[in-house]
């Protein structure tokens, strides 16, 4: 790993930390900055803004739950859902805050989208009427997902059955 990365990855680090100690919010870039030893004009030399930061610390989060989520991918288009829906909704209702942030932050933002759905369904090789609904599971995934963070308590079982209850749905509709 090269010097640049290295710096990269400790702002990433540091910045992550900060996040899940303070709150998005509440961290700025300076403390980023302070926190990995670096300038402060240094953090912009790596990321663009605090929310490019964010987005890149979440995808490395989701990422490696990625490859907990399918040890052995599903052709069922419920069950692949299911799998990586219980390994994200459980990440993200752990990390309540980090989540809100981000999705508030994404939640219009289509290329967000378009590359967590690449990323999320290039290791599973689908059938073709699975790759045609996945829009719709994303959808689904999604809004299941913000209406029960927005809960005082949100709760990973019961969002998990609602999401299974509409990717029944949604599968039986033909």
């Amino acid at each position: 790993m090269s010097k640049r990365e290295q710096t990269r990855q400790k702002i990433l680090t540091s910045a992550w930390q900060l996040f899940e100690q303070q709150g998005y919010q509440e961290t700025s870039t300076r403390q980023i900055a302070r926190h990995a030893g670096v300038a402060d004009g240094t953090v912009f030399s790596h990321f663009e803004t605090k929310l490019a930061i964010l987005r890149e610390g979440m995808v490395n989060q989701l990422a490696a739950l990625s490859h907990q989520a399918l040890p052995l991918p599903s052709q069922d288009p419920i069950e692949l859902g299911m799998q990586f829906a219980k390994a994200y909704y459980s990440y993200y209702f752990a990390n309540i805050n980090l989540s809100k942030a981000l999705l508030k932050e994404v939640i219009w933002d289509m290329d967000y989208y378009q590359s967590f759905n690449q990323a999320l369904f290039d290791q599973a090789e689908l059938p073709e009427s699975v790759q045609s609904k996945i829009p719709l599971i994303l959808d689904c995934y999604f809004m299941t997902l913000i209406k029960h963070l927005s809960k005082p308590a949100p709760n990973v079982e019961m969002a998990l059955n609602e999401l299974r209850t509409k990717y029944q749905q949604l599968i039986d509709y033909r």
